[in-house]
């Protein structure tokens, strides 16, 4: 996959994504009736998160995002990087994912199938939404928005998740409707909306000035050291945002030079402290920590196409079994996460995940019957390693060390330039790699990476039994969804081309001047970049 933030963003995510992402996104306000944590299939148009009461108003935010980079872009539809974090200040979404990793409501009012028809489905936005040049969003923008996302000569980052959607056959039912007829059925289309490279944008955008439907209109921009936006006084969600302005700022140490700069004031917040700085930040009167439990994991994946090195199921499957997992977790971690089950979902937060697939214990011995059944005994393999985020190389170190027991070598091939780990071919065609994805649901691992040709197969992973399931799944109403999903979770468990051995908590911190930032289930890091929930404490 390409760029670790915006690929979860909208895999997310994004990227999320929303560090994208996904990835990807309310505060005191009321709303009706919240879905749990994991139900994917109803939205509210908010949840209630975050401190109760009179809210302060005014300040300025300076955040700096893990990932910041001069490719940012202010076209949302092309985010990657923390482009992330500029996309949730400028743009709205049709939904968005929850701090429990549930469903909201945002710009549209109506997203439903037509029926069980899940080729066919409405969507109607909310009255009287305007964009930040003062005109009033309507039908025309949503149609343009996709056809953007989908246009052939420049797709968007998600136009492979949007793949389903017919951009020719899309109907304008009234001003405020629209009516889509997919190419292929997917019962999940609110999940592809919600990401944020799914923002709605105004006919006619341009990325140099942006205009969105955002809690914060744009200011200026400087790629590689900081955006500025202001507070849009006629944001569609009610008092809200808190802030006067937002500020992203760029760190070329995403480490500790951040963490210094939280320290001495120049910043307010910053989102994925390193494990070894918790202690410290702990210890500051003058900053909070905040640590959420989260689905973010990082795979070691293998390429299982013809000829590959793990073609062999029961070479990956030996790989899975030669897994420390709890010394990877700690190695990684330092004990902020829990070991993984080799999807990257889990069932806390996707119903489409079988609860029972847990993480698998170590066994050298049939790992090492498995290679010999396979005619792999003392296989050499090099393990591309980037340090996408802090523990990366450690975990890889620590199973290196593990394989030599059932007489594998492992060597690590170190890559400190991230831009060239993801940008390279080398990535694609490596053997085994690792990579880094936000709280992931069985339906955007799937649409992602598991199927074949997709954008971000990385792995040349095709399983024809998967496939038909998945397709199954999504041509189904959700309760159906889920059951076929569970049952395709269960062939991805065994013979999936991902070694999970971990997920890990998201730890980030902030100035105590500002509240509002709440535990957040999503994996992108700070509130799930809710910029309209941060104000003055």
């Amino acid at each position: 996959m390409q760029d670790p933030f915006g690929s979860l963003l909208t895999r997310r995510r994004l990227l999320r994504g929303a560090l994208a992402l996904s990835a990807t996104t309310a505060l005191a306000s009321a709303c009706s009736s919240s879905p749990s944590s994991n139900d994917r299939s109803g939205t509210t148009r908010g949840a209630t998160s975050g401190p109760s009461g009179e809210r302060k108003r005014g300040g300025t935010f300076r955040f700096a995002p893990q990932d910041a980079n001069s490719s940012d872009s202010m076209n949302p539809h092309s985010a990657t990087g923390s482009s992330g974090s500029i996309t949730a200040a400028l743009f709205s979404t049709l939904v968005a994912e929850g701090h429990t990793f549930g469903q909201e409501m945002r710009l549209a009012e109506i997203f439903e199938p037509e029926g069980n028809d899940q080729g066919v489905w409405t969507i109607r936005m909310l009255d009287g939404v305007e964009f930040h040049n003062g005109k009033t969003l309507d039908a025309d923008d949503l149609i343009f928005s996709i056809q953007h996302i989908l246009d052939p000569k420049d797709p968007g980052f998600i136009s492979g998740l949007m793949a389903c959607v017919d951009p020719n056959n899309i109907k304008k039912m009234d001003k405020r409707t629209v009516r889509l007829n997919l190419k292929t059925p997917n019962s999940q289309l609110r999940e592809v909306f919600q990401e944020f490279p799914a923002a709605v944008i105004p006919v006619g955008f341009d990325p140099m000035n942006p205009v969105g439907t955002g809690p914060f209109k744009y200011v200026s921009y400087q790629p590689g050291q900081r955006f500025v936006a202001e507070r849009f006084d006629n944001y569609f969600r009610d008092n809200m945002p808190y802030l006067d302005r937002i500020e992203l700022v760029s760190f070329a140490d995403s480490g500790t030079a951040r963490f210094n700069a939280l320290v001495s004031g120049q910043i307010d917040g910053l989102n994925n402290l390193a494990p070894s700085l918790v202690s410290q930040a702990e210890k500051n009167k003058d900053l909070s920590v905040l640590i959420s439990e989260t689905g973010a994991f990082e795979p070691i994946a293998m390429r299982s196409g013809k000829g590959d090195q793990f073609e062999d199921p029961n070479v990956r499957l030996a790989m899975k079994l030669i897994a420390n997992r709890q010394l990877m977790v700690d190695s990684a971690y330092s004990g902020y996460g829990a070991v993984g089950n080799d999807l990257g979902c889990w069932s806390e937060w996707d119903k489409g995940t079988d609860p029972d697939l847990a993480a698998r214990e170590q066994d050298i011995d049939k790992a090492k019957s498995l290679l010999k059944a396979a005619g792999k005994e003392g296989m050499k393999i090099q393990l591309r390693v980037g340090e996408v985020v802090p523990g990366q190389i450690a975990a890889a170190e620590a199973f290196a060390q593990e394989a030599k027991k059932a007489g594998l070598t492992v060597t690590l091939d170190k890559v400190t330039d991230l831009a060239q780990f993801y940008g390279s071919e080398d990535y694609v065609t490596s053997q085994m790699k690792n990579d880094y994805l936000f709280t992931q649901t069985m339906y955007t691992n799937g649409a992602y990476c598991w199927t074949k040709d997709t954008y971000f197969n990385n792995t040349s992973y095709y399983n024809p039994e998967f496939e038909q399931l998945f397709n199954q799944a999504l041509a189904s109403p959700q309760e159906e969804f889920e059951r076929l999903m569970q049952e395709a979770s269960r062939i991805i468990y065994d013979d999936g081309p991902w070694l999970v051995w971990g997920r890990r908590n998201i730890i980030d911190a902030h100035s105590s001047k500002f509240t509002g930032a709440v535990q957040d289930a999503t994996g992108i890091g700070l509130n799930g970049l809710r910029w309209d929930e941060i104000s003055l404490a």
